[in-house]
């Protein structure tokens, strides 16, 4: 599967990208994932995030870069928040990671502060980039084979099942978690806290992205308020939603990219910086492009969203990112694939990014793609 590229390929979404570095936080951003992320990296992948980075994110403003000025946010705009979101997957995958399960909740409670709903003292926290939240969503894309089931009773619901994967468990004081109610077809997205006793947690052996602190969750029975049951969405409209992510090359993609072309080019070595000087127009493309679709599909909600040709990108740009980590490992010959180098660290970002965000269609559109490449 191949991406027909055109000749001219609008760049203007993708220049916004790039000019939002001008915008002080997103300087700041920049300068603390080259600076101090990114020298830290690997004991980062060894250690886990900890409690410090946090610290350090909430005083940049990342804890809530989207909220109203109203309270203290910088209200970044959809250039802005890739360009952050690039800079610190540059920086270290494993911070983005943790850091960039929290974005949607802040999302959230802004578009109801906007409004004028009530947003309560949690979504006040939120929004003042006092707490960092945690995601649990990923099961509700097996629905209905495997999900977190939500069951009404007296005065809130009660919440049962696994999340297989939640980033950032332990430094993270709260979880936006998706529960379906299967009578209604309703998803509930529900606040928990991590202390709850009804809460078991367990750590998973990950090789890709060991420093995310990601854990498998069950949730025994927990009670959840009405008030605590943020938002409600229709199963049919939540898998539309999914449906953007899944089928879109992420900010992520190139923060992570980049990292890998500016280390082969400050390998020293012709041979590792010509693969760099090869690559770097086709994923100058391949970012003008995934910025350029998304929001064409953005701007008309209604019109052609162009999954075939997002989703048939997002497989070219991930097969295209294996191949210049592996040029990286090749280059640092065998201390390429030590614990202690940072090409195995960029490879095994890459590998994470096979997997992250993906349903049926987006796999079996990768194993096609590995398929036909068969001699």
């Amino acid at each position: 599967m191949t991406v027909t590229l055109e000749a001219a390929v609008d760049t203007t979404s993708a220049d916004r990208v790039d000019a939002a570095d001008e915008h002080p936080l997103v300087a700041r951003v920049r300068d603390y994932a080259h600076g101090t992320l990114a020298p830290r990296a690997l004991q980062t992948d060894r250690e886990g995030v900890t409690a410090g980075t946090v610290e350090e994110l909430r005083r940049l403003g990342l804890l809530n870069h989207l909220a109203p000025a109203g309270f203290g946010g910088a209200e970044l705009d959809t250039a802005a928040e890739r360009r952050v979101h690039e800079h610190l997957a540059y920086g270290d995958f494993n911070t983005w990671l943790a850091w960039a399960q929290h974005t949607g909740l802040i999302v959230h409670y802004t578009t109801l502060a906007k409004s004028g709903a009530s947003i309560g003292a949690r979504g006040e926290r939120v929004l003042r980039g006092e707490i960092l939240s945690g995601t649990a969503i990923s099961d509700a894309r097996h629905y209905p084979t495997r999900y977190v089931r939500a069951d009404p009773v007296e005065g809130g619901w009660t919440i049962t099942g696994t999340v297989s994967w939640v980033s950032g468990w332990g430094i993270n004081a709260l979880l936006s978690v998706a529960a379906i109610d299967p009578t209604t077809e309703t998803q509930l997205l529900a606040l928990i806290d991590v202390d709850d006793e009804r809460l078991r947690a367990e750590p998973l052996a990950l090789v890709a992205a060991a420093g995310s602190r990601t854990w498998r969750v069950t949730f025994e029975g927990v009670f959840v308020a009405e008030a605590d049951i943020v938002k409600r969405t229709p199963r049919s409209e939540w898998n539309h939603r999914d449906r953007n992510i899944v089928s879109d090359v992420r900010p992520q993609v190139f923060g992570v990219a980049r990292a890998i072309l500016d280390e082969l080019h400050a390998s020293g070595e012709d041979a590792a910086a010509a693969v760099a000087r090869a690559w770097e127009p086709p994923f100058a493309r391949y970012r003008a492009l995934a910025y350029a679709l998304t929001d064409r599909a953005e701007s008309d909600p209604k019109g052609p969203q162009h999954f075939e040709d997002r989703l048939a990108l997002k497989v070219e740009v991930l097969r295209s990112l294996q191949d210049i980590a592996r040029a990286l490992v090749v280059s640092r010959a065998g201390s390429g694939i030590l614990a202690t180098d940072t090409a195995a660290l960029h490879a095994r970002s890459a590998l994470f990014l096979q997997v992250q965000s993906q349903n049926e269609h987006s796999r079996a559109a990768q194993l096609a793609d590995i398929a036909s490449a068969a001699p």
